[in-house]
């Protein structure tokens, strides 16, 4: 019997503890012991915050923030800096990874400069761009040194702009090493198409 009464009893708890933790409101948990960590007192994202500089709580990354992996090169699409550039060793020169500089070429650089590098790329060419890309075969590309080709495309040259915020410095210097690679083919020679005959009623 005794047996018997404690799990009577033991029943009745657990069914009075069901019970009690049903509540109609489902946003509630029932009992809380730390309020302020159930209910966040944080701001929303995009919402205004006093708080903070700029009066919002999305804000910017704070000036000179520089990304895991990164350096702070701090280059400017200038002459006087592409030269400090021309100094730059390329640490990646004697590591080519063919396959993720072609993918980041592709990515970036083909719809302008080409498949060779010859300035010929679709927009180009299309007509729908009507500046003529740099050609990576022409004399002062090929005179350029790594660090200005690097310079090049994380700070833009000419009418090209910056690539730095798309780039890693990794994949920036394995483009550097794919256009080297460019000027090392060479542009293939295309078949130039013969003259067409004049016609004989032609004045």
């Amino acid at each position: 019997m005794k047996i018997f009464n404690s799990k009577k009893w033991m029943g009745v708890v657990v069914a009075m503890t069901f019970l009690m933790s049903c509540d109609e409101d489902r946003n509630e948990p029932g009992w809380s012991y730390f309020n302020d960590m159930e209910h966040s007192q944080a701001y929303e994202t995009w919402s205004e915050n006093p708080n903070m500089p700029e009066g919002k709580t999305m804000t910017g990354p704070v000036e000179g923030t520089v990304a895991t992996h990164e350096y702070a090169f701090n280059f400017e699409k200038t002459p006087e800096d592409e030269l400090k550039a021309a100094t730059l060793a390329n640490p990646l020169a004697d590591d080519f990874d063919m396959d993720r500089a072609k993918q980041k070429y592709d990515q970036y650089c083909l719809m302008c400069h080409g498949e060779n590098g010859d300035g010929q790329g679709h927009l180009f060419t299309s007509k729908k761009y009507p500046i003529p890309p740099s050609n990576y075969h022409d004399e002062r590309a090929m005179n350029k040194t790594d660090g200005q080709l690097f310079h090049n495309i994380r700070a833009g040259f000419g009418v090209m702009g910056a690539h730095g915020p798309q780039l890693s410095v990794e994949d920036t210097w394995q483009l550097v090493n794919y256009i080297r690679h460019l000027q090392e083919e060479g542009v293939p020679e295309s078949e130039t198409p013969e003259p067409e005959e004049e016609s004989e009623s032609a004045e």
